[in-house]
């Protein structure tokens, strides 16, 4: 199947350096039945072209749908959308910007500017922290399918001591192996998860997810602890959960994607499945 790819970028007219840059694939030809949208969010240290999303987004077209990826502002990867070359935008990230940004894709989706969409038919998907921000929009916004992979639990990620430090030097710096950078957070980042702990709750805003939700992570998560999926799944009142034995924080996937394994082939599956079962 020949597969339509469409770019996008938003912007803040009051914040020049504040971007959202994105792709859309559809189904290709003459497109004009509105198609179910599927959005989906990476995670910390990731972008829509990390790993498995590309793999994943294709995927999704080929089945029917209107996949739509995007880098958040702060994703800290640039024009290219291969290098983490704006550091500075990565600095000045908070949740609260990250779902501005989410509801501002999710409005330009319905608003049919990347094609026909069924505005009753729109599904979510994210990684990681993506999956906690997903869960966090889906409390305030109508979705009809949600699946998240290793979801966070909590936006509190850090320890006493480096919530200290970052509180007293103004910055927390954060290695990022894959590419040998250091990645700093800035004091926004802190003080929006302080001054809004209500409403960044994700386990409080899981109770009032209404969306059909699938939970997806793995025994052997070495970045969020799959107790996360226990506590999101009481809180979820419509949840089922998948638990994958041995599996690590991104299901065997590596950047570049070279080899989809086991555990990655059973998200991916188990995600189409829900998605299309609930959006049709």
């Amino acid at each position: 199947m020949s597969i339509h790819e469409q770019t996008f970028e938003l912007t803040w007219p009051e914040e020049p350096t504040r971007v959202v840059r994105g792709r859309a694939l559809r189904p290709g030809g003459p497109q004009k039945r509105p198609l179910p949208a599927v959005l989906v969010l990476h995670g910390f240290k990731g972008f829509m072209d990390w790993g498995f999303f590309p793999l994943f987004a294709r995927g999704l077209a080929e089945t029917g749908l209107l996949a739509v990826v995007f880098n958040t502002a702060g994703s800290g990867v640039g024009e290219d959308l291969v290098d983490f070359s704006d550091l500075a935008s990565f600095e000045r990230d908070t949740f609260s910007r990250q779902l501005e940004e989410v509801e501002r894709v999710r409005q330009f989706v319905l608003e049919g500017r990347l094609g026909p969409v069924q505005e009753d038919a729109v599904g979510m998907v994210g990684h990681s922290r993506g999956g906690g921000v997903a869960l966090l929009h889906a409390a305030a916004h109508p979705l009809q399918a949600l699946v998240t992979w290793a979801a966070i639990d909590t936006v509190e990620r850090f320890g006493d001591d480096a919530v200290e430090r970052w509180r007293r030097e103004g910055h927390l710096d954060i290695p990022n192996l894959r590419t040998g950078q250091i990645m700093r957070m800035g004091r926004a980042m802190l003080e929006d998860v302080e001054a809004n702990r209500e409403a960044l709750d994700i386990v409080a805003a899981a109770r009032r997810v209404t969306a059909p939700t699938l939970l997806i992570h793995g025994t052997h998560d070495e970045a969020v602890t799959p107790s996360s999926l226990e506590r999101l799944g009481e809180a979820l009142p419509n949840a089922s959960t998948l638990l994958l034995e041995g599996a690590g924080h991104t299901f065997g996937a590596a950047h570049p994607l070279v080899e989809v394994g086991p555990d990655l082939e059973r998200v991916l599956a188990a995600t189409v499945g829900h998605l299309l079962e609930h959006l049709g």
